[in-house]
């Protein structure tokens, strides 16, 4: 009988899986907010989390999964951050309120902001559809939870309204956010007077859009 592998040599080599994965998220993390992602590579990711070549593949299937995995931990601080506001008192929120909250919160975020503008053009590449389902199934649980305490606190939100509203937040931070922080080619017009309308802030354009909705009343 073969010798058995021992115990602290077994759980030094799980806790490294572990934090090698770790690190192959934080890297990721910080390469999907800085660069283009048709320039990203699993490969680059792995090289700048020193892992040896190919690792990066042990975890994660392809770089859209990585960003997939990535998306939702940053979604999923953002809607605990929204709990743990929204728990801090029972007290009624305005609807002005209520913008302000979701406008402030997001800005705070420019990695999330920054994914959410990603994800159509993520979610049209090498991914498997069970992979964006499970995201969805999960994305919309949190959405209803998050929305059954908005609806009790917040003043003409019909049931679902909140739900609702938060999706589409989601949408208008993923067109906002690229305008308001132009990349590459498209930061042309930064600065110069010339092409002062195209020059929005991000937090004030999203509260803006946000009190119209509610405003209008958030239809399905």
């Amino acid at each position: 009988m073969g010798r058995l592998i021992d115990p602290k040599k077994r759980e030094r080599a799980k806790q490294q899986r572990v934090e090698r994965k770790a690190k192959i998220l934080e890297v990721a993390r910080s390469i999907f907010s800085r660069l283009p992602f048709v320039e990203v590579t699993l490969d680059s990711i792995g090289q700048r989390a020193n892992v040896d070549r190919g690792v990066a593949s042990m975890y994660f299937r392809s770089k859209e999964e990585l960003f997939l995995r990535v998306l939702r931990e940053e979604l999923a601080d953002w809607y605990s951050a929204l709990e743990a506001e929204l728990d801090c008192t029972d007290d009624p929120l305005s609807q002005l309120d209520l913008a302000e909250l979701l406008a402030t919160s997001l800005a705070g975020r420019p990695e999330l902001t920054r994914f959410l503008s990603l994800e159509a053009v993520v979610f049209e590449q090498n991914l498997d559809a069970m992979e964006v389902f499970h995201l969805q199934r999960w994305r919309r649980d949190r959405m209803e939870s998050i929305g059954a305490i908005l609806e009790k606190r917040v003043d003409g939100l019909g049931e679902g309204d909140a739900m609702r509203l938060l999706h589409r937040v989601q949408l208008l931070t993923a067109a906002l956010r690229p305008a308001a922080d132009p990349k590459g080619a498209a930061s042309y017009e930064v600065g110069d007077p010339d092409f002062e309308i195209f020059a929005i802030d991000f937090e004030t354009e999203l509260k803006r859009f946000v009190v119209a909705m509610l405003k209008e009343g958030v239809k399905g």
